[in-house]
């Protein structure tokens, strides 16, 4: 061989040596990181863990939401099909055993397949156990949550639902999504060349952590039978939908709310929208005859009237501006207190006049309209609040009778509460604390109170006014056998297409019980019944069905039971009054020179105290008044028994306490 071959090969075995040099250092040295890493993910696989969702509980305990724990199975055709094919046959068989299915169904279905597929989803713990230790090339299972919701349709409008990927759609699941969701943990496992698991490094992985738990306001019980006789009365009076919200009015917990019609929480993307939008906080209605109780509370916290006043309700139709005004039952005179009780449009509206423009958008807005309440939920609307610059020459007339005016079943809800919880205007809310895996507290949520609308005195008289409603009024298909019950009623035509509808109506009741010391909220109301019409005949006994059931199975409740015998019987006391509410006389503000003693007691003898006793409270006013004494009332209806008595000497000092009690009259129930 001649040098230069000899020369010639060997700078070439150099070359090479010189290039294998260069690639280890390169491997060994300079990418040393890359190709550990590229080695590290040969050897090691990472599996995620994911985090366990949180729970979502009742105030009493009760899971309302929960996360099951599944696994789903996949086979990678790429490899099954591939190399090994061996393999396929032997999932097959370990699969049909446990699933009681043929070979073929997986064989056929890995062969027609393409990348990766599903053999098996969603299967449970106990199945899953059964494949714990079995292994296979191109077969692996993954974690598959599903969240369960135990009580379905009942807490939907509440609890929300979630997505496949377990993140809140919404209500609670929604807005409270970073608090449920925890945080995911990873196992490191170290594998063969055929990417079987071999061991897994405890020390490299990390641990998942469950997301929080969330305590509601909302009573599962309260929950269940809410909705029930909410599609009951959607049955019998063949509505549209329904609305019923339930609320302490002493701390804004809102104990029940729900809509109706509802979705599954696990079929969310499956259920038509109408039926997923809650109605009680998204949905606006103009609110009729519910809106009087608080422009009364208005009127009163500003002076400008006086539960015993008598105002002409001109018997029953009334021309203001060019429109008119009719009520539903005529009535030639009412006091303030009668106004509520028979929901007397005429009446609300001369009484309104007396509130300057400013002062009456103000009062409103101070309750809430047109604005939000705030509640812990998605998708509020805040209604619409006319302001002073926007009215015409009937705007305020229509308005306090609940028309040119919208508002949202919340809002309207926590109104009241106002009114009978001694004035505070309080932020609704469904979540009362947020805890982790100890119990130990996160978050808490309690009483908020946005302002101060009316006095305590006020907050009574209104009380008073609603009680005579139920008992008296429009709304006697609400009473209870042993618990007195205050509310009021509402009706109002629906706007269709530009125009006022004669066929289709918002019926609505709102009460509260013990009326001497309110715990419970209950607002009922129904889209467009077509048997029955007015909130009386539809909402009310709604109401009282609810309340009934709530009574007899929440012993935490502790009501005080009053023996109320009706039909025309004397009952027990129904109303407590401040001793030192003096009623001084009463006049009609349409005529301040009208005589409005009854000509009937014209000739009364100079002097001498009459017997009033078993005549009416508006009887013995315009006696007293006759006769020119002070006097002082207690109570509502009929009167029981007087300070002063027969045949007793008096002059213009004289002041006479009279006492009167209610008698309600269930036949030909008068309602609006």
């Amino acid at each position: 061989m001649s040098n230069s071959r000899v020369l010639l090969l060997s700078a070439f075995v150099i070359f090479l040596f010189g290039l294998l040099v260069i690639r280890l250092f390169i491997i060994q040295i300079s990418s040393h990181e890359k190709y550990k890493s590229q080695a590290d993910k040969q050897q090691n696989k990472i599996i995620t863990l994911k985090a366990e969702r949180g729970l979502i509980l009742d105030r009493n305990g009760e899971i309302l939401a929960y996360t099951k724990q599944d696994n789903t199975l996949y086979a990678d055709c790429r490899m099954l099909n591939g190399k090994y094919k061996k393999d396929r046959t032997k999932i097959a068989r370990k699969l049909a055993k446990i699933f009681n299915k043929k070979p073929s169904y997986y064989i056929n279905k890995i062969k027609r397949g393409k990348g990766n597929i599903i053999l098996e989803k969603k299967i449970s713990q106990e199945k899953a156990r059964l494949l714990e230790d079995f292994t296979a090339s191109g077969y692996y299972k993954t974690q598959d949550y599903t969240r369960i919701y135990p009580y379905g349709k009942i807490t939907a409008h509440v609890i929300g639902a979630v997505d496949r990927q377990l993140r809140g759609l919404d209500g609670i699941e929604k807005v409270y999504n970073k608090y449920l969701v925890g945080k995911d943990g990873f196992l490191v496992a170290e594998q063969d060349a055929r990417g079987k698991k071999v061991t897994v490094l405890y020390e490299q992985s990390m641990n998942p952590m469950p997301g929080y738990n969330i305590v509601l306001t909302i009573n599962k019980s309260y929950q269940k039978i809410l909705r029930e006789e909410l599609e009951k009365g959607l049955a019998k009076y063949k509505g549209k939908s329904a609305v019923g919200i339930i609320v302490d009015p002493n701390t804004g917990e809102i104990l029940s709310l729900v809509s109706l019609p509802d979705f599954t929480p696990e079929k969310y993307g499956k259920n038509p929208q109408k039926n997923r939008r809650n109605r009680a906080i998204s949905d606006t209605y103009e609110p009729g005859s519910t809106i009087k109780s608080i422009v009364v509370a208005m009127l009163l916290e500003n002076g400008l009237a006086k539960p015993y006043e008598v105002i002409n309700t001109e018997n029953g139709k009334y021309r203001i501006k060019g429109a008119t005004i009719h009520d539903t039952h005529k009535y030639k005179k009412l006091t303030v207190s009668e106004i509520i009780e028979h929901s007397s449009n005429i009446g609300i509206v001369k009484l309104s006049g007396r509130l300057n423009d400013r002062i009456f958008y103000k009062g409103l807005r101070d309750f809430g309209f047109g604005n939000y309440t705030e509640i812990d939920l998605p998708g509020e609307a805040k209604g619409m609040l006319k302001k002073p610059s926007s009215y015409s020459a009937i705007s305020k007339a229509f308005i306090s009778h609940g028309y040119e005016i919208s508002v949202t079943p919340i809002q309207i809800t926590m109104a009241y509460a106002a009114l009978v919880n001694g004035g505070h205007l309080l932020r609704p809310y469904t979540v009362k604390k947020i805890v982790d895996e100890e119990d130990r507290t996160i978050l808490s949520n309690g009483k908020k109170e946005i302002r101060r609308v009316i006095s305590d005195r006020t907050s009574e008289q209104i009380r008073n006014m609603m009680i005579g409603v139920v008992e008296n009024g429009t709304a006697q298909l609400a009473q209870l056998k042993d618990v007195l019950v205050g509310g009021k009623t509402g009706t109002s035509q629906k706007l269709i297409n530009g125009r006022y509808s004669n066929k289709y109506y918002n019926s609505s009741f709102i009460g509260f019980l013990p009326a001497d010391n309110p715990k419970l909220l209950c607002f009922i109301l129904v889209d467009s019944p077509e048997v029955g019409r007015y909130g009386g005949q539809v909402a009310a006994p709604i109401f009282k069905n609810v309340m009934q059931r709530i009574i007899d199975i929440d012993l935490n409740l502790d009501l005080e039971k009053k023996e109320i015998r009706r039909n025309n019987s004397p009952i027990t006391k129904l109303i407590t009054q401040n001793e030192n509410d003096n009623q001084e006389g009463f006049f009609n503000p349409s005529s301040k020179k009208e005589n409005i003693v009854n000509s009937k007691y014209d000739n009364l003898p100079a002097g001498v105290m009459p017997e009033l006793k078993n005549k009416s409270m508006r009887e013995a006013i315009s006696i007293l008044s006759k006769l020119k004494i002070k006097y002082k009332i207690v109570g509502n209806g009929k009167v029981v028994s007087q300070s002063v008595k027969p045949g007793a000497r008096i002059n213009e000092k004289t002041t006479c306490v009279i006492k009167c009690k209610m008698i309600n009259v269930p036949e030909g129930v008068s309602v609006n």
